[in-house]
């Protein structure tokens, strides 16, 4: 998509494991540390295979979770290693203006440990279901990972933007359909090469602030790495 000289979106949609973070996935993230991956794995390769519905993966893995305390998932959780420049990114864009979304197909415990550190105007998320303190073995799938684009529309209604106006960050595969839609995509340590392929700008760093000079207009059609 052909942008004017002086372009910058007024809204910024960041994919968030793998993107913010240094953990590529917040589900085998808690797998891991819970004991439970080698479940998670194979039920991870049946989606990936086709041969279930993301729903059914993310209703298999959260059912291996029942009656793990809530203390506990944000206690691991507070452990997830954020990229450099995360809070920075995220307030000077914040500072000029500039709206920001998080849309994670990741949990929902990392979405709201970053809200609770740096201020966003709305995010996205799936939700693990807990009740009296403990993780019921439910969750509520608000985004799936096939399937992200049908979130941009609500999104784009909710700040009343056009799809011309914005700009999206993310790593991995997820996120292509909504590379295709918006007026910048910029791929921020890409998990593939079909995802370079697919951004304007592909950004190779573990810091998120290069992004920062992309998006803010310093910088334009650069490959940084």
């Amino acid at each position: 998509m052909r942008r004017p000289k002086g372009w910058r979106p007024r809204l910024v949609i960041f994919d968030v494991d793998g993107t913010l973070t240094k953990v590529r996935s917040s589900w085998q993230f808690l797998h891991e540390r819970l004991g439970t991956w080698d479940i998670g794995r194979v039920n991870a390769k049946r989606f990936h295979e086709g041969f279930i519905s993301y729903e059914e993966w993310a209703r298999l893995d959260s059912s291996l979770w029942r009656g793990i305390s809530l203390g506990k998932v944000r206690e691991i959780i507070a452990t997830v290693p954020y990229v450099k420049g995360v809070h920075e990114v995220i307030t000077m864009l914040r500072k000029n203006g500039i709206k920001v979304v998080l849309l994670s197909a990741g949990l929902s415990f990392l979405v709201e440990r970053i809200t609770s550190e740096v201020e966003v105007d709305y995010y996205i998320s799936n939700e693990l279901i807990a009740k009296d303190g403990a993780l019921t073995g439910e969750v509520k799938v608000n985004v799936a990972i096939d399937r992200k684009a049908e979130a941009l529309d609500s999104i784009l209604r909710r700040f009343n933007v056009k799809v011309d106006e914005c700009a999206a960050v993310g790593d991995d595969e997820s996120m292509i359909p909504i590379f295709r839609a918006v007026a910048l995509s910029v791929a921020f340590n890409p998990s593939c090469s079909r995802v370079e392929e697919e951004a304007d700008v592909v950004v190779k760093s573990d810091d998120l602030r290069y992004v920062l000079r992309i998006l803010l207009g310093s910088e334009t059609g650069q490959r940084l790495s």
